[in-house]
């Protein structure tokens, strides 16, 4: 009895003990669970190992409340970090503001420069009324330069001439200069066609009349020597005058080409000048002038007239002596009229076929020269050739003087002083210059052609057709 109440106690205490223990790990628990909501916890005693002789007594432990969690969201659904609606709208009240500040700084400016910028607009419809009646008050009041004082001011002042211009043109005329270009040059062109055909003509009839003099050599005439040194002569001559009809057409030409590039450079140099005149400042500024287009459209106005003069003198000078020349070979054909005449009364025929007379007499009908009736055909036009190439001279050596004349008339016009209502516009040089080029470019092209036409049909035939009178 003793034994069994000396062992009860103990297991009530350890009954006592255990169930307190196994109340504090749940306390514990249940804690750490509700502190920790996402991660469930072991309990510390459930670790520990049981004593023996002890009874555990089991307490049904409620299952720890979990907190729902909400599933991430994909990292493609995340929200924008600016929106595009925002942006829009902030762009558009951004312009609306610059244009409305924009906007009120200029309203601001103009309303403070109302009377400054009509002062300036005042001024600035001045000065274009002044640069456009600038030639006009300079007419009009030109003569209050001549009271001392006034004639020492700006207004008067003229800078002096420099020795070596001369009578440089104070204005151009490229609309008449371009007339007498091309009017003159275009009939030159036409007639040097006419004169290489002539030149070849006195070519031929110079070799056939070489021909001739071996036959006056080996004649039975009595003036044989003095007739063949005679015809020497005249060879020599009509050598002469057919260079001097091909040296003439070729200053022609020359003339032609140096006139068309001497407008060319004037063309572009005005241009230029006009490019350079009209700048984006010259536009506002009133004061602004086209002093470089006027004077390019002097320089080269003068320069043109300067070569044109030029060659035209050079071409007359050879005209000149192609005229000498022909009036030589004239002097030549009536010696010989006269030589033969006295010499064989049979033969005094018309001067112009002495020689195709000569050459039936001296040997035409022989055997050996019938080959050589071409011969004959020439030294019978000898004549009409000379009257032929002397028209073609004489009508070209008027033409140049008429030119020549035309010309001083001009540069006398040009040097005097600018009248009121004479102006040129610089548009109206241009297309003149255009103008002018153009037609003689389509002058030397028929004039070429038509050459080509007759020295193929001269060299072709052999035999001399009657043409270009």
């Amino acid at each position: 009895m003793s034994s069994r109440e000396s062992k009860t106690p103990q297991p009530e205490h350890n009954y006592d003990y255990s169930v307190e223990e196994e109340w504090e790990d749940i306390k514990e628990t249940i804690g750490a669970t509700q502190r920790h909501s996402s991660v469930p916890s072991t309990p510390r005693s459930a670790a520990r190992r049981r004593k023996p002789g002890t009874k555990t007594i089991y307490i049904a432990q409620s299952t720890p409340t979990r907190k729902l969690q909400k599933p991430k969201a994909p990292k493609d659904d995340e929200p924008p970090l600016v929106d595009g609606k925002e942006v829009r709208r902030a762009m558009k009240s951004g312009v609306a503001f610059t244009f409305s500040y924009v906007f009120d700084v200029l309203y601001t400016v103009v309303r403070l420069m109302r009377k400054p910028l009509a002062i300036l607009i005042f001024l600035w419809l001045l000065g274009m009324l002044f640069k456009q009646l600038n030639s006009t008050f300079r007419l009009v009041l030109g003569p209050l330069c001549f009271i001392p004082g006034i004639s020492s001011t700006l207004f008067c002042y003229t800078p002096p001439p420099l020795p070596d211009e001369g009578r440089r043109p104070q204005w151009a005329d490229y609309p008449k200069l371009m007339d007498v270009q091309t009017a003159t040059f275009e009939q030159l062109l036409d007639e040097s066609a006419g004169g290489s055909g002539l030149s070849l003509d006195i070519k031929k009839a110079e070799m056939a009349t070489r021909d001739l003099v071996t036959l006056v050599r080996v004649s039975d005439l009595t003036s044989k020597d003095h007739l063949a040194d005679l015809l020497g002569e005249f060879v020599e001559d009509a050598k002469r005058t057919g260079r001097g009809l091909q040296k003439l057409n070729a200053k022609i030409g020359g003339a032609v080409d140096s006139i068309m590039a001497v407008n060319d450079y004037a063309l572009h140099s005005i241009e230029a000048a006009k490019v350079k005149d009209s700048s984006a400042l010259s536009v506002l500024w009133p004061f602004a002038s086209d002093k470089y287009t006027r004077e390019a459209v002097l320089r080269t106005f003068h320069d043109a007239m300067g070569v044109l003069s030029a060659h035209v003198q050079r071409v007359i000078l050879e005209a000149q002596v192609s005229l000498s020349d022909l009036d030589k070979l004239e002097q030549t054909l009536m010696t010989l009229h006269e030589l033969v005449s006295r010499e064989d009364a049979s033969i005094s025929g018309a001067k112009n076929d002495l020689l195709g007379e000569l050459w039936t007499h001296l040997g035409g009908n022989r055997r050996e020269l019938r080959t050589h009736d071409d011969h004959l055909a020439l030294l019978r036009s000898v004549g009409t050739y000379r009257a032929r190439a002397l028209a073609h001279v004489a009508a070209a050596l008027q033409t140049l003087q008429g030119v020549s004349e035309e010309m001083e008339e001009m540069r006398d016009r040009v040097a005097a002083p600018e009248i009121l209502g004479e102006r040129i516009p610089v548009e109206v040089h241009v297309k003149s210059i255009n103008a002018g080029l153009e037609r003689m470019k389509e002058g030397r092209m028929r004039a070429k052609k038509r050459e080509e036409q007759i020295v193929r049909s001269i060299l072709g035939d052999g035999v001399v057709h009657p043409r270009l009178g």
